[in-house]
């Protein structure tokens, strides 16, 4: 007869139990979340308010690997239900820091997205693509973000390694269906402070504001 292994020891055998925040409702075609409003255990991230020009109230610092690279770790989820389906753009308002005398350093984390999805309408794997589906749904690196100031980041921001690699972060998503964003660190310093996404029909600009 096999025993059962104490809750503590399965703990740090398997890892720690997926947590999730409240469902957020996407409104006239904008999902805007707070980070600080996930519900998942920080692990390597931190809760900040020291760096101006956040929204909400505070913001989230990756504290783990370097500020060059490092593996997935400290995933944090954020869930969304969409009433309007179509084609959605994911923005990432954030912040990296000069290290030394380079300015891309410190500038990005994994995301992935879980759920019902499809790609954009021209997915490849040339530069400038729509991300294929393979690539929407694995920890993938995101980039973006000034010198210590918040501003936001779209487009082709996903880059799954290499020089003139990039992809474009948009997904095909089904009204009604539920999704979870995992956002995950990667470079130290880098810095979170909200979480967009934004139907094919919306300005860019109405939608950062």
């Amino acid at each position: 007869m096999k025993r059962k292994l104490p809750f503590l020891i399965a703990i740090l055998l398997i890892g720690f139990p997926a947590f999730s925040s409240e469902v957020i409702d996407e409104i006239d075609g904008i999902v805007l979340i707070e980070s600080e409003s996930t519900g998942s255990p920080l692990g390597k991230w931190k809760k900040k308010t020291d760096l101006d020009g956040f929204r909400g109230d505070a913001y989230l610092e990756f504290t783990g690997n370097s500020p060059t690279n490092g593996p997935s770790t400290s995933p944090l989820t954020f869930r969304f239900r969409i009433s309007k389906g179509g084609l959605y753009y994911l923005h990432l308002r954030c912040a990296r820091e000069k290290v030394g005398d380079r300015n891309d350093l410190a500038n990005d984390g994994y995301v992935r997205l879980e759920g019902d999805l499809g790609t954009g309408p021209n997915p490849g794997d040339k530069h400038g693509a729509d991300a294929p589906l393979e690539m929407l749904k694995k920890d993938t690196k995101f980039f973006g973000g000034n010198d210590r100031k918040f501003v936001w980041a779209s487009g082709n921001r996903l880059d799954p390694g290499g020089h003139n690699n990039k992809r474009v972060a948009v997904y095909s998503l089904k009204a009604g269906g539920e999704y979870t964003l995992v956002l995950s660190g990667r470079s130290q310093k880098f810095k979170v402070d909200q979480i967009l996404f934004r139907h094919e029909e919306v300005p860019a600009k109405e939608a950062e504001k």
